[in-house]
């Protein structure tokens, strides 16, 4: 085996290891001729010639593959020590993009890499190979999160797979092994989607779908055991994400999806749905980062769609939402308005205890109305009747989660009921809730009027830990890869890490806060009483830039396809590029307030004002 600073054939340094199996080694190395740092693989010298040249006829069948979710094959060593030189991917393995959680941007991203390598696979298999051994650790991700399938060690041509099987030789990993492979009976295209279904499964869930003591009773499970739905384990998966996966993990062949194309579209489906639903929670999903996916493609471009006068529009904290398009808006004047989104006509009113304080919630194919009292009504949706109201809930905000939804009330409490509220735990705090909850990390989250953080196990609601903060007067903390955005109203913002139970950074933003700092990418967008918008690194609090605003902000902001949205208290809607800072476009649309935070509406975006104008723009 090579060393490091050993040259390989006159053209590659090597640097060090990067991985090893039972078949190969991994070294990183720097190729003299291109300029460019690649891995080299390096059969074993201790196997036989017959796996030498298996070896070969393989890395030659593999190079002759084209397809950006493949391993580029750059050179085959001819020599008495056998390696190909191949890309070097960096990134981590494929299962470094789950758990999934609340977030729409993580959501779109383990999505969109499950969709390239389910077509990897749909391109593999129509030539006649199978990779035989499919698992996170053979799935890495580029510096961009970009899946790239390799490891082809058990790649098998199905026109040889006899003379290349042989003897003695473990094929496959146990915990991804589908149940054919692990009895030793024929393999095929079915085989890899099964061991995609587990990559899936552990991506979506953090965990393996089968486990125990050891690998014989892996298989067993493999092959007899009853798999627990994906949703069970994590509430947060998609139900139709959870049937797919399921599906993929099937015992007998022919009840898995007939192709990874086959796979692929579907993902694509789960995901456009998503992508719709990003409206039915406040500021975009139950992290409340205020993200959203789809937004105007041209927002230097914006026109005025329509423009609408309702007889009173949402105050802070209230905003709006939608339910299977339709536009949700709750007033000052005890209604719930719900407008057509092609020409804001109204479609229905509904009655509520009192101002509506909170943006409603879509879910379970129900509204949920939260009024500045506390109580609770419950519509059926489209039909409009009334399932149940509780005047006496105490309730704070909600969020759904799995089949059921999350509260904080006014009694200190956050406490997880089902559709029949029935109450499924309960926790207690020394003072009333202040905040909505979020969730993130499969914890609940959320702050009491005496200044402390609660932190709450979503499934269990077993407290994990709680932290003072200080006085917030701002709707709940964003959250983004593990950190919590906690601003004070007095303008500091904190960057708390939830694993480590510490502050990463603070800023003092010098004016007060009313917002929702914005988690998108590796930036944090804040918007302030003292009229200026400030972009920060998520990781160090470090200034990236800044924009003096026409008036001071309570709504708000909000990223919606790259561009950031702000609306103020003089009336004025501006967007931002949200990388460089660059102000796109503004208008004036009312001289009012406007306290809610902009929502995008199909391919366009909406704005509510504190006087009830309500206004749609596309561009």
């Amino acid at each position: 085996m090579f060393e490091p600073g050993e040259v390989v054939d006159g053209r590659y340094d090597i640097a060090g290891t990067l991985g090893q199996g039972g078949m190969a080694q991994v070294f990183r190395a720097h190729d003299r001729h291109l300029e460019r740092e690649v891995a080299l693989k390096v059969l074993r010298p201790h196997l036989t010639e017959s796996d030498s040249a298996r070896f070969r006829r393989e890395i030659q069948a593999l190079a002759k593959l084209s397809h950006p979710g493949i391993v580029s094959i750059f050179d085959l060593g001819t020599g008495e020590t056998i390696y190909f030189a191949m890309e070097l991917i960096e990134g981590g393995p494929f299962t470094d993009l789950g758990p999934l959680e609340s977030d729409t941007e993580g959501f779109q991203a383990l999505l969109e890499a499950a969709i390239t390598v389910a077509e990897t696979l749909g391109y593999v298999h129509r030539l006649g190979m199978v990779h035989r051994d499919l698992t996170p650790r053979n799935i890495l991700l580029s510096s961009q999160g970009h899946p790239k399938v390799m490891d082809f060690g058990l790649v098998q041509l199905t026109e040889t797979s006899k003379q290349l099987t042989r003897t003695g030789f473990t094929l496959g990993t146990p915990q991804y092994m589908a149940p054919e492979q692990a009895q030793g009976d024929a393999t095929g295209a079915h085989t890899d989607l099964y061991s995609f279904g587990a990559v899936l499964y552990r991506a979506s869930t953090g965990l393996a779908p089968f486990d125990a003591d050891n690998d014989q009773a892996v298989l067993y499970q493999h092959v007899y055991g009853n798999l627990t739905p994906p949703t069970e384990l994590n509430p947060l998966i998609p139900p139709p994400l959870s049937r797919l996966i399921s599906s993929l993990l099937q015992k007998e062949p022919g009840q898995r999806p007939i192709s990874g194309y086959a796979v692929a579209d579907t993902l694509r489906s789960i995901l456009a749905a998503s992508t719709r639903k990003t409206t039915h929670i406040p500021l975009a999903g139950p992290s409340r980062r205020g993200v959203y996916p789809h937004g105007p493609a041209t927002p230097h471009l914006l026109r005025r769609k329509w423009r609408v006068k309702l007889q009173d529009g949402p105050q802070w904290p209230a905003g709006i939402a939608s339910a299977a398009s339709f536009l949700l808006i709750g007033s000052r004047n005890d209604q719930l308005v719900v407008l057509r989104p092609e020409d804001g006509g109204v479609h229905a009113i509904f009655e509520a205890d009192d101002e509506v304080s909170t943006p409603p919630i879509f879910a379970h194919d129900r509204l949920y109305v939260t009024s500045r009292d506390g109580s609770l009504q419950t519509i059926s949706w489209p039909n409009g009747e009334t399932l149940w109201r509780d005047s006496a809930a105490n309730i704070v905000g909600l969020l759904p989660y799995g089949d059921g939804l999350v509260a904080t009330n006014q009694l200190g409490e956050a406490l997880l009921f089902d559709q029949n509220r029935e109450r499924l735990w309960t926790y207690s705090a020394d003072s009333a809730a202040a905040t909505p909850p979020i969730i993130h990390r499969s914890q609940v989250v959320f702050f009491t009027t005496d200044g402390w953080l609660h932190s709450v196990e979503a499934k269990t609601g077993r407290g994990l830990y709680r932290v003072e903060v200080g006085g917030l007067v701002a709707a709940p903390p964003s959250a983004q890869r593990g950190i919590l955005l906690l601003p004070e109203r007095r303008g500091e913002l904190h960057a708390f890490d939830m694993q480590k139970l510490e502050v990463l950074w603070s800023y003092d933003l010098a004016a007060e806060l009313w917002t929702t700092p914005v988690a998108w990418q590796n930036f944090v967008f804040v918007a302030t009483w003292g009229s200026r918008l400030h972009c920060l690194s998520l990781l160090t609090g470090d200034d990236v830039w800044s924009q003096a605003l026409p008036g001071p902000v309570t709504a708000t902001p909000v990223v919606a396809a790259g561009t950031l949205y702000v609306a103020t208290e003089t009336g004025e809607f501006l967007a931002f590029d949200a990388r460089s800072g660059a102000q796109l476009w503004t208008d004036q649309v009312v001289h009012h307030p406007i306290q809610a935070s902009p929502m995008p509406s199909g391919e366009g975006i909406v704005v509510a004002t504190l006087n009830g104008v309500v206004a749609a723009y596309e561009g």
